[in-house]
């Protein structure tokens, strides 16, 4: 009797907290939840387990169980039903809690939502109707079933949210998504850097869970960063919030990942540390960094080089493959004592079919194969897709359509694949699917056209897609000339000498910062410049049939007259303040790396600096050497004003410039000079004022924010 009582009891108290639910299911965005309630909302994930177990033990019993006219049976029965009936609805209101948090995204909230009510419903519903459900066999079965359909579905959906999409499944698809990639392929952040953040990062920051507004998933979404901020600045000695949030004790409250998480390795660390100090670019590839860059050296120890690579295949018979080379086919190991192949073709004329089906002798060993500009035929990939081992293929220019691209399916190990130049069309690229290893797709000058981009990346979304350039044809690009100097700073007079070593090449220049044209500039004849005087050396080199090459510059400084005595008005920044005001008349031009200790830097205020001559002194040019580094927030000046006369408080305006600001991202860092003539002037004191720019540009990852500029040296003639 007294159990029946407290059945009853806790029965209306489920019955209520439904009704409760479903109001603020249906009305709950207009509720001001009270404090109180939203750290009972945070207790959701302790208690989210107990309506699980105990309505999986209420499925088992209530289908499994054969006694079932026993008391034992239905007495159990019902404290299994009504115990999931009240901790599930219990779960699902601290789960309506916690949704009124800030972070969560509302689509994927949505669906984890009316699950959850639906456990409660179909819980409470179950024990409501047990005597009925009991009676008819099928009906306990749909019941149980539904049950069980519901709570992996509302799991999952809430899996999502804390950890990720699709985290419970992410194992099984893991060998799929994440072909192996060659060092010479990879991309510092698609194939260093995005892993970390999916790893370590994205379990709280994706857009179903947007802890403190910041999602790691996109490009856009990283540079926007979150409530707190921008993730980096590389100007900063701490490179920004997150790598201060990692290098904070695990304990603190603010260190990331959490206590309790995951941490990152000293490897990781590394490697988020080195591609914010190199500006956090998004497209740069591993390869293209300096040998001895720190990211590369991480790099070599993650990725295996295409010499390195080990293959479990026999080698071929080498009287067979000197056989196979001729005139028009090469046939080559791709590195010392490796069973693997490479095979290239030349001579448009002399190919054919059967030259691709003499290679079946060896199809086994064959991992590399160059078609460029060959006359292939879509029926000739059914050949091709008989070499499965094969990693790489060039099929640039050649004649296929994409109508029988499914024929390569077989190859699962094929990793690079280049249609560019070729009929293809997006409808045709669904074949690719089923390529597991594939990790590069290149496709200029294709019917597939950059719009077509973004719902290929869903079909493929571990394969980098390439649109490379445009033209139908080649022209090669002059390298720049070589500028070698005695030194940049001199007092008489200094020695270049300019140097291109491709044959015929004309080098020309110029000395006042102009462009080089191809008439009137001045020519190099290979002796050796006299520079006596501040300026700046233009270059560039010219060849009929060639694309002229890129300008190259660099300044040269000539030091005139010294300054008895120098004062800055605003101190510089703590983190760049060089060797103080000397560091202005020391004679030192730094380089590119702005943080060696070398410079001033300054951000919110100008730099403005008074120069004074115990005699009056005849000055006509004074010459201000900066830095710009785009990508750490560094512009060229603003404006650079010169003022002199004989007191400090008695100067008129002498020169004034107004730099030309660069367009986008993407140049590396660089020196440049700014040298301002004006007519001859005795002065006593000199005031230099260089100013930074107040808001960066809207194309910036730091719109809106003021920009730096780093000063290093003085010069005045």
């Amino acid at each position: 009797m007294l159990q029946i009582r407290w059945n009853a009891l806790f029965y209306n108290i489920v019955f209520t907290l439904n009704c409760l639910l479903i109001f603020l299911a249906v009305f709950g965005k207009t509720l001001q939840v009270p404090t109180l309630l939203q750290v009972t909302g945070r207790m959701h994930p302790l208690v989210l387990h107990f309506p699980i177990v105990l309505l999986l033990l209420a499925i088992v019993w209530e289908t499994a169980v054969k006694a079932k006219d026993s008391p034992l049976y239905r007495s159990t029965g019902d404290a299994l039903l009504l115990s999931a009936a009240l901790s599930a609805v219990v779960a699902a209101l601290m789960g309506l809690f916690l949704s009124r948090e800030e972070g969560y995204d509302a689509d994927a909230l949505f669906g984890h939502k009316w699950s959850g009510v639906a456990v409660a419903l179909i819980s409470w519903g179950w024990y409501a109707f047990r005597n009925e459900i009991r009676g008819v066999t099928w009906l306990a079965r749909a019941m149980a079933a539904g049950s069980l359909v519901t709570v992996v579905l509302a799991g999952h959906q809430g899996a999502t949210i804390t950890h990720g999409e699709n985290y419970l499944f992410a194992p099984l698809a893991a060998e799929k998504q994440k072909p192996d990639v060659l060092l010479e392929d990879a991309l510092v952040f698609e194939h260093l850097v995005l892993p970390i953040l999916e790893e370590k990062c994205q379990s709280c920051h994706n857009t179903a869970k947007a802890k403190g507004e910041l999602v790691l998933e996109t490009e856009a979404s990283i540079r926007k960063g979150g409530k707190t901020g921008k993730l980096w600045d590389s100007t900063a000695v701490s490179l920004g919030l997150l790598m201060e949030r990692i290098h904070l004790p695990v304990d603190e409250k603010k260190h990331m990942p959490p206590k309790g998480k995951p941490q990152l390795t000293k490897s990781e660390i590394e490697i988020l540390y080195h591609w914010i100090k190199n500006g956090a670019h998004f497209n740069q590839k591993i390869a293209e960094l300096p040998k001895k860059d720190t990211l590369r050296t991480l790099a070599a120890e993650l990725f295996t080089k295409e010499e390195e690579a080990v293959y479990t295949f026999a080698a071929a018979d080498e009287k067979t493959i000197q056989k196979l080379n001729n005139n028009y086919r090469a046939v080559y190991p791709v590195a010392l004592k490796s069973p693997a192949l490479g095979v290239d073709f030349f001579g448009i004329a002399a190919f054919q079919s059967e030259a691709l089906r003499a290679l079946e002798t060896v199809k086994t060993q064959i991992v590399s194969l160059n078609l460029n500009r060959m006359p292939v035929k879509d029926e000739d990939l059914k050949i091709i897709s008989q070499f499965t081992n094969l990693r790489k293929l060039n099929l640039s220019s050649t004649q296929i359509t994409g109508a029988t691209l499914g024929e390569l399916k077989k190859l699962k190990a094929l990793r690079k694949l280049s249609l560019s130049g070729t009929a293809v069309k997006p409808l045709h690229l669904a074949a690719l699917r089923e390529l597991p290893e594939l990790s590069a797709l290149y496709l200029w000058n294709t019917g597939v056209s950059e719009q077509d981009f973004p719902d290929l990346k869903k079909q493929l979304p571990q394969v980098h897609l390439e649109s490379g350039f445009k033209g139908d044809t080649v022209v090669a690009q002059l390298n720049a000339a070589i500028i070698e100097g005695e030194e940049q700073v001199f007092t008489a007079f200094t020695k270049v000498k300019l140097k291109n070593f491709i044959k015929g090449a004309v080098v020309r220049y110029t000395l006042d910062g102009s462009i080089p044209d191809s008439l009137n500039a001045r020519i190099s004849t290979g002796d050796s410049i006299t520079i006596d005087k501040t300026c700046l050396l233009s270059t560039k080199t010219f060849l009929p049939g060639w694309i002229s090459s890129e300008v190259a510059t660099r300044n040269f400084y000539k030091v005139g007259f010294t300054p008895d005595s120098i004062a800055l008005v605003h101190a510089p920044n703590p983190q760049y303040k060089g060797e103080g005001p000397r560091t202005l008349i020391n004679h030192k031009i730094g380089d590119t790396d702005f943080r060696n200790k070398k410079w001033l830097g300054f951000k919110d205020k100008s730099l403005e600096a008074f120069l004074f001559f115990q005699q009056p002194t005849t000055l006509s040019s004074i010459s201000v050497s900066t830095v710009v580094d785009i990508g750490s927030y560094i512009m060229p000046a603003a404006q650079v004003e010169v003022w002199g006369g004989g007191s400090k408080n008695n100067l008129v305006l002498l020169k004034k410039l107004n730099p030309e600001q660069p367009s986008g991202l993407g140049a590396p860092a660089y020196l440049v000079g700014f040298n301002a003539d004006f007519a001859p002037r005795k002065v006593s004191v000199v005031k230099i004022v260089v100013k930074p720019v107040a808001k960066l540009p809207a194309w910036h990852p730091g719109k809106g924010t003021p920009g730096w500029v780093f000063v290093d040296e003085v010069f005045l003639n």
